[in-house]
């Protein structure tokens, strides 16, 4: 089984490098949003601290026109995205080809609900450079707009309809 770790912003530079070293040593694929959103600074530092894949740019500050910063300033392993956050298909596309355009893996991010979960299949299967399928499990409010929702199979994989 693949292990990943999503920190949700959950800790200070000094704290982000001690999760950090214990995942590695577990050998996490990767270590997700460790540190604020807008923390770009400690996202450079802890990253030359670490082996592990950082992927920090699911809420990065200014959606796709951001996300140059983090490329440049190396402060991030994988881009990651979803169409509801960085504003619907378009750029989230632009989004995974900038990563490609660097060799670089772009995850998305679970859509929120059925048609965004929908969407961000759709999205993958036109891509490259992306691995994993974070679904959402949607239910009630959440599950609308779809004759069929998406659901994840026994393998643990989904198909595009």
């Amino acid at each position: 089984m693949v292990l990943m770790l999503d920190s949700m912003w959950s800790y200070g530079y000094e704290d982000a490098v001690r999760v950090g070293r214990a995942i590695e040593e577990l050998d996490y694929f990767w270590y997700e949003d460790p540190l604020a959103e807008e923390d770009l600074y400690n996202y450079v530092k802890l990253r030359q601290k670490l082996d592990i894949p950082i992927m920090s740019t699911e809420y990065a500050p200014g959606r796709l026109y951001g996300m140059a910063q983090w490329i440049q300033q190396m402060a991030t392993d994988i881009l990651r995205g979803d169409v509801a956050v960085t504003g619907g298909i378009t750029p989230l596309i632009k989004i995974a080809h900038l990563a490609e355009a660097f060799r670089m893996k772009c995850e998305i991010h679970h859509g929120g609900n059925s048609l965004n979960n929908v969407a961000n299949l759709h999205v993958i299967m036109a891509m490259h450079n992306c691995d994993y399928y974070e679904v959402f499990p949607a239910s009630g409010a959440n599950k609308f707009a779809l004759v069929e929702d998406v659901e994840v199979d026994d393998q643990g994989l989904i198909y595009a309809q």
